[in-house]
């Protein structure tokens, strides 16, 4: 009986020798393998946006549409101010009947100006919105000029990252070929 003990406890012991060896073997398995280093670009789109000469230009055209607009509803607004001090002196001596339709006519004329500011606002915004796509479609196009060049797999945008290295850093290049190869953008006159 002895003996046999003996023999069941020498089958315990290897069975968990193998048990154990199995399971650090399992273990190995499941280590994940370090990924393989690919070449990674880092640019910050808003920067270059912000210092573009193209984004100027933009910015320089509808500022001028707008001074333009602004002149034109200057205008207007002077004529109502005129109109409405017209209508106010003529108060006393037009009956209540012709005072009514001359005051809807004037508040018919003071929302057509304020559909005019609002329909320009909207034109202004549409040309601005245009130059705006037309500045991006470059600006990612040569992003991914500079990353084929470069081998990079992957370009994120620098307020997508936590910490990089300068290393990584497309920034420069980005802006200085975007200045070369779109130093304007027109923007459309706004109208219709």
């Amino acid at each position: 009986m002895f003996h046999f003990t003996r023999i069941i406890a020498g089958a315990c012991i290897i069975a968990t020798v193998l048990y154990g060896t199995a399971l650090q073997a399992q273990a190995q398995e499941q280590v994940p393998q370090p990924v393989q280093a690919f070449p990674v670009g880092i640019v910050d789109m808003a920067k270059v946006r912000q210092s573009s000469t193209a984004l100027r230009s933009i910015a320089d055209q509808i500022t001028e549409y707008r001074n333009t607009f602004q002149k034109d509803i200057q205008a207007e607004e002077n004529s109502l101010r005129e109109a409405n001090q017209e209508l106010s002196r003529q108060h006393a001596v037009l009956s209540a009947e012709a005072f009514d339709e001359a005051r809807r006519a004037f508040e018919d004329r003071v929302a057509d100006v304020q559909r005019t500011v609002q329909q320009r606002k909207a034109e202004l915004e549409k040309v601005r919105e245009a130059g705006m796509r037309d500045l991006q479609r470059a600006l990612n196009l040569i992003v991914a000029e500079i990353a084929e060049e470069r081998g990079l797999v992957l370009v994120l945008s620098r307020d997508q990252t936590v910490l990089s290295a300068n290393a990584l850093e497309i920034t420069e290049e980005v802006l200085k070929r975007l200045n070369e190869q779109l130093p304007d953008v027109t923007v459309a006159k706004p109208g219709p």
